[in-house]
């Protein structure tokens, strides 16, 4: 896929600005949600017949894990029922289709990790809305076996975890202002998951892509290490040269909020190369 066109949707979020990173030296062009709301799907059909690409890649998201809990259907707009338009527009113009879901479509029950084949089963609004989206996607990208056209869509569906970047406020950032502030503060440390650098995942993605190896489905992708945000926030803070007992260990149930959080989130890889471990490329993160 070396001369193939690109069309990256979410340009303005954290994965979305390492994706034209990676992708820089290729043909793209790439939309924010001011140019495109990928809601409308005519807007959506005029713009593939504009770029005519040859894969789209979707890093368009409701990512407010929390305001899911309150704006649901606006939620399940954006990441389901936008997801499956887009899919079928893509199956229409046979054109492949690259989209991102999440560890929370799993309810953290499962100590050794999710599988890509293991049954979802979100336990809040935002997994429910991820859910919708994979459901509608791979229903849209099945044969339809009523008409003309009889071959099935193209995809890869991306399943990732606790996203970090430039660009925009993360975890690593939340962490490091409260370090700053000089005065202890609580972190889970009975929560489990893997954390996913923007850069790797976008890069991996590429390789995805461009390899011709992997046929439509599911993937996971995340670092490697299984880490819990005890763990992460203090090595964050070391390697910052900051100091790590400022955070201090609380359980999940002492946890104030509004939103029901899997245990246990863990994303098992079983059909790619290994990404390289969270502490290698938070050292990196931190370097740049």
């Amino acid at each position: 896929m070396l001369n193939k066109r690109y069309l990256i949707l979410g340009k303005n979020g954290m994965l979305g600005q390492d994706l034209q990173k990676v992708f820089h030296d290729r043909d793209f062009v790439t939309l924010g949600s001011t140019e495109l709301d990928i809601r409308d799907e005519e807007a959506v059909k005029a713009i593939l017949l504009n770029v005519q690409p040859d894969v789209v890649i979707n890093a368009t998201a409701y990512t407010n894990v929390n305001e899911a809990e309150k704006n649901l259907e606006l939620a399940k707009e954006i990441n389901g029922y936008a997801v499956g338009k887009l899919a079928k527009i893509c199956r229409d113009f046979g054109v492949l289709l690259v989209h991102f879901s999440s560890d929370y479509v799993f309810n953290g029950q499962k100590k050794d990790g999710y599988r890509e084949d293991d049954l979802p089963d979100p336990v809040n609004e935002y997994g429910i809305s991820k859910l919708l989206g994979e459901q509608l996607l791979q229903d849209e990208m099945e044969m339809d076996l009523g008409g003309d056209n009889n071959d099935e869509g193209k995809f890869f569906l991306i399943r990732t975890s606790y996203l970090i970047g430039h660009g925009r406020a993360n975890l690593v950032s939340k962490l490091l202002d409260k370090a700053k502030a000089g005065v202890p503060f609580k972190v889970i440390e009975d929560q489990f998951s893997k954390v996913t650098f923007c850069l790797d995942l976008a890069s991996q993605v590429k390789w995805l892509i461009e390899s011709g190896e992997y046929e439509s489905g599911i993937y996971h992708i995340t670092n490697s290490g299984v880490t819990n945000w005890l763990e992460f926030a203090r090595t964050l803070l070391h390697d910052s040269g900051l100091n790590f007992e400022l955070a201090v260990p609380c359980l999940a149930s002492e946890w104030i909020s509004p939103v029901k959080r899997p245990q246990f989130s863990v994303l098992v890889n079983t059909k790619l190369p290994e990404l390289r471990h969270w502490k290698e490329a938070l050292k990196d993160y931190l370097s740049t």
